[in-house]
């Protein structure tokens, strides 16, 4: 990485707030679905509950977040998102150690952690431009996003060690400390935040539909919306049932499942470091159309893993590792140029309203995705509906070919 953006201080504390927090959140990311099965016995609707919990927010808040973003200064915002997911996740292992530990709890606390995170994320994408300038947008999102692929490195098996030495509410305690720890570096970013664009006061119904109305009129962020939508959905039929079909029907260890996990980790931080380089040298559309297909051939690896479960425990585990490095490299790379583009079109007023959508598509579908899935998977079994994901999931190279981001050159 170039090393002028590191040169920018409040940039390097910024990182080392989202660092800190992105890897405690590894570290316990399977720690909760693990706590549902290992600790509670959850079954498939069980995992349904928690899936649709975690997924609700960016369908009910995303684009009301959003507008409401684009009123106020941002870092506050994170600074008060991440403090409150201090407090929610540290009830969990003080629930626990209660013996008071029930699904209930689990699925509300999924569904206002997720609701916080929402509101961060959004605000952080749309913070960063201001922060660092529009000419440094690609370097700082790679970096961003390399550091996201390095706590996935090291964070899921150290996650999945520590759920099975300790258990998943005390790995759920690392994550509430990291994000107190993250506000805390927010707070030390001494640069001023550009105040909100002036504008007009309509009512928030009309800011949304403003937001909306940009994203729908844009030749190249429209056609990519829907293959999002449709990477989404079918992906979020997989996203509950991940970790019950790997530990479940697979019979891997959470130790296995957490290595497997950081293989995607490495991948992702390849095409993340390799994204600056490759948008200079190749065509951007058709780069962004070869990483949905990618993740495509990825996410085929997942039922196809079963099929050798019993047969060829090697071929299996060689099969899930090769999810990780197609699935997370591509979208290494994809992160890094989509969320480039859309912060260089989009006028900074809009960028939390746009952002917003881009997750009301990306978590909105699943509720609606994880309810189908948990359905069938009564009666058709969990290999058939990944075999209906990755089909579905298909459409996304296939949409975005036939727009105008095949014709994309440059960012």
């Amino acid at each position: 990485m170039a090393p002028s953006i590191w040169r920018h201080t409040d940039f390097r504390r910024l990182m080392a707030a989202l660092a800190v927090s992105q890897l405690g959140s590894k570290l316990a990311r399977e720690a909760l679905p693990l706590t549902a099965v290992l600790v509670l016995g959850a079954g498939p609707m069980g995992m349904t509950y928690l899936g649709i919990a975690a997924a609700l927010p960016a369908l009910l808040m995303a684009l009301h977040a959003g507008a409401f973003l684009d009123r106020v200064r941002r870092r506050p915002s994170m600074i008060a998102a991440d403090f409150a997911r201090f407090l929610l996740l540290l009830s969990v292992p003080v629930a626990a150690l209660a013996g008071h530990l029930g699904m209930v709890q689990l699925c509300l606390i999924a569904f206002i952690v997720s609701s916080l995170t929402l509101a961060f994320d959004i605000a952080d994408q749309a913070y960063l431009p201001g922060l660092v300038g529009r000419d440094e947008i690609l370097k700082a999102n790679a970096a961003k996003e390399a550091s996201l692929a390095t706590t996935e490195i090291a964070g899921p098996p150290l996650g999945g060690l520590m759920v099975q030495a300790f258990g998943g509410p005390l790995t759920i305690l690392i994550d509430a400390v990291s994000y107190l720890f993250s506000g805390i570096f927010l707070l030390r970013i001494k640069s001023p935040e550009p105040p909100p664009a002036p504008r007009a006061q309509v009512g928030i119904l009309l800011e949304i539909r403003a937001g909306l109305r940009l994203m729908a009129r844009d030749d190249i962020l429209r056609p990519l919306l829907w293959s999002r939508f449709a990477r989404a959905f079918f992906s979020g039929m997989i996203g509950p049932f991940y970790v019950l079909y790997l530990v479940g029907e697979l019979k891997l260890s959470p130790g296995m499942l957490g290595l497997i996990v950081a293989t995607g980790g490495a991948a992702s931080l390849a095409g993340a470091a390799l994204a600056p380089a490759l948008a200079a040298r190749f065509p951007i559309g058709p780069g962004l159309i070869l990483a949905f297909a990618l993740k495509t051939s990825g996410l085929a690896c997942v039922p196809l893993a079963g099929l050798f479960s019993g047969a060829s425990p090697m071929l299996m585990i060689g099969l899930l590792i090769a999810q990780q490095i197609l699935g997370d490299g591509s979208t290494g790379y994809f992160a890094v140029v989509e969320r480039t583009l859309r912060q260089r079109r989009v006028p900074p007023e809009y960028l939390a309203r746009t952002g917003a959508t881009i997750r009301l598509i990306n978590d909105g579908s699943m509720p609606f995705a994880i309810v189908l899935a948990g359905v069938l998977a009564q009666t058709l079994g969990l290999n058939i509906i990944l075999w209906i994901a990755v089909t579905g999931y298909a459409l996304a190279p296939v949409i975005a070919f036939f727009s105008d981001v095949r014709k994309l050159r440059s960012l």
